[in-house]
């Protein structure tokens, strides 16, 4: 208690406080909190402890380039390392400073997310932040494996519960006078800090030929950031330059991935402006629900979900993560769910947080690793029914004939190394542009998209049949299955006929 001490403090189950109620207000809400409020409870608990502690006796500094004053200077009691959404890294000048910082920390979190759980655990500073850190990281995982999650009791038989969290009603929404939780006046204060939040249901659609209506959920997440930091950290010989590579590793992401996704909606409202004419309402088309560091979420008309993919890794090509040891380039995996207007918006962003989660899984196999790197990868899935199944499961049973021939060749490479390879994004969109050009009845395009089930001695009948009349498809489309290089054989144009409906341009 009397040494100086690393602690980290972690907040927990992130994803579940986001996304405890369906509404998409709310979500954004919880999402903005989780990106300000350690750095905020940190900050309070300064002047809430015995005795406090003024702001010039602590560095919060995030300049890589600015001093680190802890090191030579005894005034300062509290070095930030790194302080991110929801954890943070830092040295104090002692074991029961640190502790009386956690304990405030903890209430802040109680006062201000109501349900949001904070971990924290710290270790005895030796000046070796390798050995440190690995001490650090056992203890805070023991002590997450052996510790409850801890949050306020549910209602009492005799309370009104809110019905989409099963949380005790408080009081009244200041604007639509609803009946809410503590947790969700928090997550709506929070989110109309923003202004203008249109719900999801206002987000506008696309039809499908089947007659049914169609938004989308965009879900991105950067490769390779834990490879890249420990690489730079073995070579660092001190505290100091760790603090240092830490901010500059921040600071590179974070501003990197802002610098795309501005420029990406910029050029994607530019292009709805010139496509449909309209001098307004892109808002109700497009809209970023949470931006982290390199963890993106966004919705939108399922038209733009593909156009902003390549925007995005237009303005994301060639671009690098700076570091001084090291400078390796920033690739990013992207899931989109394609789903009815039927969908809430929860149901959808699972489905595709798992296609970017499916895409991640093609981008680290070996023969897929860019110098040692998991590239750029993409994966959609489109679901017609609300009913949410895991990814994986949902291929095998809609996804696969009886005769084993899988019906996808997603995911997709977006990385100019793999172009001209079958299971390139271009190769996907060439496609897509063929059949197009093909001017195919509603009707022959549910035949063509139901051919490859029909067994495969009859899709080749169908295949002459199809071109006695006129419509070679082979010649067009190239040869309608492919053998992977683990044998397993795969349908080539049922993604293309799949995706025709929402790739206008």
């Amino acid at each position: 208690m009397d040494r100086e001490v690393l602690c980290i403090f972690d907040t927990r189950h992130i994803q579940r406080y986001i996304f405890r109620s369906d509404a998409m207000t709310e979500t954004i809400g919880g999402s903005d909190l989780i990106n300000h409020i350690l750095q905020d409870a940190i900050r309070h608990s300064l002047s809430h402890i015995e005795p406090a502690i003024r702001l010039d006796e602590c560095d919060f500094s995030d300049d890589p380039d600015g001093a680190i004053p802890y090191f030579t200077d005894k005034r300062i009691k509290i070095q930030q390392i790194v302080c991110t959404a929801g954890n943070a890294l830092l040295l104090f000048r002692s074991g029961a400073l640190a502790q009386k910082v956690i304990r405030k920390v903890s209430r802040y979190y109680l006062d201000h997310s109501y349900n949001l759980d904070m971990a924290a655990a710290a270790v005895e500073y030796t000046g070796n932040f390798a050995d440190d850190s690995f001490r650090l990281f056992n203890k805070l995982n023991a002590i997450k494996s052996s510790s409850e999650t801890l949050e306020p009791m549910g209602a009492l038989p005799i309370v009104e519960r809110e019905p989409s969290t099963g949380e005790p009603v408080v009081g009244y929404d200041e604007t639509t006078g609803e009946l809410i939780s503590e947790s969700t006046r928090i997550k709506r204060h929070e989110a109309r800090k923003r202004g203008f939040i249109p719900a999801f249901d206002d987000i506008k659609t696309t039809p499908a030929a089947n007659g049914k209506a169609f938004r989308a959920v965009i879900h991105a997440d950067g490769n390779n950031m834990g490879i890249t930091i420990s690489r730079a950290l073995q070579s660092a010989s001190s505290y100091e330059e760790v603090i240092r590579l830490e901010r500059l590793f921040s600071r590179s992401i974070t501003n990197t991935i802002a610098d795309v996704m501005d420029r990406t909606v910029a050029q994607l409202e530019e292009l709805y402006h010139t496509t449909t004419g309209a001098t307004s309402g892109f808002e109700h088309e497009f809209m970023t629900v949470h931006r982290a560091g390199d963890d993106i979420n966004c919705v939108c008309n399922a038209r733009w979900a593909f156009p902003f993919v390549e925007l995005f890794y237009k303005n994301l090509e060639n671009r690098h993560i700076s570091l001084p040891s090291i400078s390796v380039p920033l690739y990013v995996c992207a899931g989109i769910a394609i789903v009815s207007d039927r969908h809430d918006f929860h149901s959808a962003f699972d489905l595709a947080e798992e296609c970017c989660a499916s895409a991640k899984k093609s981008a680290k196999k070996e023969k897929n690793l860019r110098n040692g790197f998991a590239g750029n990868w993409i994966d959609y899935n489109i679901a017609e029914e609300t009913k949410q199944q895991e990814l994986e499961l949902l291929r095998e049973r809609f996804y696969v004939t009886k005769e084993r021939v899988s019906l996808i060749l997603r995911p997709y490479s977006l990385d100019s190394q793999a172009i001209g390879q079958i299971d390139h994004y271009s190769s996907l969109m060439r496609q897509i542009r063929l059949l197009k050009q093909l001017h195919l009845t509603d009707s022959q395009r549910a035949v063509l998209r139901q051919s490859y089930q029909i067994g495969t001695k009859e899709f080749n009948s169908w295949i002459a049949r199809t071109k006695a009349a006129g419509l070679d498809l082979v010649a067009t489309l190239g040869d309608p299955l492919y053998r992977d290089s683990e044998n397993n054989k795969h349908a080539t144009w049922f993604d293309a006929v799949e995706l025709m409906d929402f790739i206008t341009q």
